[in-house]
């Protein structure tokens, strides 16, 4: 191998050429770390928008369940309430109406006696003015 000589032109020019390089390495470097922070910023807001979202889901479980107790409590006043209805019902107005159908029974039962006698009545008139109207015109002939 022969010895090979290098002048300074020539490291001069590798020189030139390595800090080419290294600029065009820290280019590199600088965009990457411009699209790194980029995606650092899209990402974050990614993440608030999801922690958000999330919130208002726990929102609305929050006031569903809410809701839900609520509408058990409603129900429970409202089965409370049925049930003293029932109770009123069955203890004060069921007697009530029980006598009442009881006093209208007989109500119709006296009707129907008082009809019943009524007819009797006009039926025994009406054989009292034809018996006495033969007896009249018999005895008014001069028997």
């Amino acid at each position: 191998m022969t010895p090979t000589r290098t002048s300074n032109d020539d490291i001069m020019r590798a020189l030139g050429n390595i800090e080419a390089k290294l600029d065009a390495v820290a280019d590199r470097q600088d965009r990457a770390d411009e699209i790194f922070a980029v995606e650092q910023q899209q990402a974050h807001r990614s993440r608030a928008t999801i922690h958000q979202r999330l919130d208002q889901q726990q929102q609305q479980i929050s006031k569903m369940e809410t809701t839900v107790a609520i509408s058990g409590q409603v129900d429970a006043q409202l089965r409370d309430s049925i049930a003293a209805l029932k109770h009123t019902v069955t203890s004060e107005i069921s007697p009530t109406i029980d006598e009442w159908k009881r006093i209208k029974f007989l109500g119709g039962v006296l009707s129907g006696g008082l009809i019943a006698l009524g007819v009797t009545a006009a039926t025994a008139v009406a054989w009292l003015y034809d018996w006495l109207a033969i007896v009249i015109r018999y005895f008014g002939k001069g028997h």
